[in-house]
């Protein structure tokens, strides 16, 4: 009988711990990660002449779940009723390339008005001197290591310029 005892007691031990593993092993978190919060830069521009040292503007840099990015445009200053040129080229604006990688109008709105340059992109084609292209890869990181400027006209025949500023790595 001592020995039923001594074997029943090693076989409970035996039992317990191969439980206790199976218990420990089948307790798995199956909750889905978190999702990671996209990464964005936001770069500031500025007026000119008289509103030199006044913010006017914004361009944002955000990165979407599948690698894509979007840039927008926010500017606080424009004429409502007014078709604006605005135009994102390569290079600093103290020292602009001929890689222009886009130009578009905005009709303002007299108050804070969003301009969509990009939206879901991966790669862009730039257009270059002499009507070349070039297409490039355009991610989040490209984007900001970019050296770039973002100029705003007040209209397609004025030489006055509303808004301007470094975007990317010339920041």
């Amino acid at each position: 009988m001592f020995m039923f005892h001594k074997h029943a007691l090693k076989t409970g031990v035996v039992a317990a711990t191969v439980l206790g593993i199976a218990f420990t092993a089948c307790n798995k978190d199956d909750s889905p990660p978190p999702v990671p919060e996209p990464r964005n830069t936001t770069f500031k521009l500025r007026g000119t002449g008289t509103d030199a040292a006044r913010e006017t503007g914004a361009v944002t840099i955000t990165e979407n779940t599948d690698s894509s990015i979007n840039v927008i445009l926010m500017l606080g200053k424009n004429k409502k009723d007014t078709v604006h040129q605005v135009y994102f080229i390569g290079g600093t604006y103290l020292a602009p390339t001929t890689d222009t990688l886009k130009a578009v109008e905005a009709k303002g709105n007299g108050g804070l008005l969003a301009v969509e340059l990009f939206k879901n992109v991966k790669k862009v084609t730039l257009r270059q001197a002499a009507g070349a292209t070039k297409e490039i890869p355009f991610r989040y990181n490209d984007a900001v290591k970019y050296v770039a400027h973002l100029k705003v006209k007040h209209s397609r025949f004025s030489a006055d310029t509303l808004t301007i500023g470094n975007v990317g790595k010339a920041n």
